[in-house]
């Protein structure tokens, strides 16, 4: 996926987060693309680490 087209979901998907929600989104473009989502006071979840264990396990 180009990364123009991977920069303006990831602006789309934070553009979603409302201010007070328990829910946060934190993305990060450069060096390397990643998504991570946060709820409450859970541990964030991250696009890389996902993409890390599956590439483990083939």
């Amino acid at each position: 996926m180009p990364t123009s087209c991977l920069a303006l979901l990831l602006a789309m998907a934070t553009s979603c987060t409302l201010p007070g929600s328990p829910l946060t989104l934190r993305v990060t473009l450069a060096p390397q693309a990643d998504l991570c989502v946060r709820f409450a006071g859970h541990a964030p979840r991250c696009v890389s680490a996902l993409i890390a264990r599956l590439e483990a396990h083939p």
